[in-house]
């Protein structure tokens, strides 16, 4: 069954034909991202975090989104070995970072909408968002030094981390 489905892509308005369920799980992301998204705060973080977010569903990947000026979002699928590797890292440097930014992790294979909102089509693949908009991607396994060294960069940057 195939449906039309409307997009905004940058400043263009797109027309498409699309399979039904993915219009409807577009149509779904664009109403949930845009009801009262209220980031752009100049705090770094809205609520104390402790650790990484698991999102389990559309809704609380949302809702986690929303928690922090700086998101790490990490989109994995259950049998990819590399997730499987990279996992471990993004845990641990959430821990250390949760004051200062949100780590979401949210498996593809259960939450498919994740990886069609920021067009994921490999795992692992880590989206940074700044203020609710796509400030970076990082695709594959990253070495623990370079990943801690990217957060420190990137937050220094935005001024997240006090020296």
């Amino acid at each position: 069954m195939h449906g039309r489905c409307n997009v905004v892509i940058g400043n263009k308005y797109e027309d498409f034909e699309s399979n039904s369920e993915v219009s409807k799980i577009l149509d779904r992301i664009v109403s949930e991202y845009s009801r009262g998204s209220n980031l752009g705060r100049n705090a770094c973080c809205n609520i104390p975090l402790n650790g990484v977010i698991f999102a389990k569903s559309y809704r609380e990947f949302i809702d986690a989104l929303e928690s922090c000026k700086v998101v790490f979002v990490l989109i994995t699928t259950t049998h990819c070995p590399y997730c499987k590797l990279f996992k471990p890292i993004f845990y641990r440097t959430a821990e250390q970072y949760s004051s200062k930014a949100a780590f979401i992790e949210v498996n593809a294979d259960f939450v498919p909408e994740a990886a069609l909102m920021f067009n994921v089509y490999s795992t692992p693949t880590t989206v940074v968002l700044i203020d609710g908009k796509v400030a970076d991607g990082l695709i594959g396994y990253i070495p623990a030094n370079y990943f801690k060294e990217y957060i420190d960069n990137l937050l220094d940057d935005i001024k997240c981390i006090q020296s």
